[in-house]
């Protein structure tokens, strides 16, 4: 079944196995896969690595992508990334299986917006402390990230998880007390008043005989 901005992407069985046939699959530009979860089998297979990186940079990793193999379309997301580990290249995908039907657990964004009131009129730090949330929803209620409004925050205050309302359908299972931002005092004046502290002079103690002596 075809759904709004569906984004599909078809993969090749591949039936060879070893490191040599590896090698020749990442040379002619293709990924080796692992499509598994629900009640079928794991499924090996292949596909084009552009196409792939093309996907993952402009949506992130959370994009529920339709899987097109053997002629068939399954809903599918990123479970795991193999890179190599000195030149950074994609070595292997592992795809997991989703029910639309069922709800998921996902790793989402977090987008601030606005200036921070603190930093207008105080030159205040904003600090971005939490960048993604974990969300528990349908598939196809996700949200592409999470976006957070600063423009309320003066010096001193914050914004925690509890604050954020993402609506009925999508729920928030991080911590509600972890902070997502806050507007520290200005940077510039703490260094200004740590460097015009005096320091002071030890004082030059005198050798010699006393009196008494």
């Amino acid at each position: 079944m075809s759904v709004e901005n569906e984004i599909i992407l078809t993969a090749t069985n591949r039936d060879d196995r070893g490191k040599n046939a590896m090698k020749r699959m990442r040379a002619a530009g293709l990924v080796p896969i692992t499509v598994y979860g629900g009640e079928t089998a794991a499924a090996s297979s292949s596909i084009v690595k552009r196409e792939f990186a093309a996907i993952v940079r402009k949506h992130g990793r959370n994009k529920i992508i339709s899987l097109n193999l053997d002629g068939a379309l399954m809903p599918v997301k990123v479970a795991e990334l193999q890179l190599d580990p000195i030149k950074g290249s994609l070595l292997h995908v592992d795809l997991i299986r989703i029910s639309m039907t069922e709800k998921t657990t996902f790793e989402v964004s977090v987008r601030l917006t606005g200036e921070a009131e603190g930093v207008k009129s105080s030159e205040g730090v904003l600090d971005f402390v939490t960048h993604t949330l974990t969300v528990r929803c349908l598939p196809g209620d996700l949200p592409e990230e999470i976006t957070v409004d600063v423009s309320a925050l003066g010096i001193g205050t914050h914004l925690s998880v509890k604050d954020l309302d993402l609506g009925e359908k999508v729920e928030i299972v991080t911590d509600p007390e972890t902070v997502i931002c806050n507007v520290a005092a200005p940077r510039a004046a703490e260094e200004t008043t740590a460097e015009v502290e005096p320091v002071a002079e030890p004082e030059v103690i005198k050798k010699g005989k006393t009196e008494e002596e």
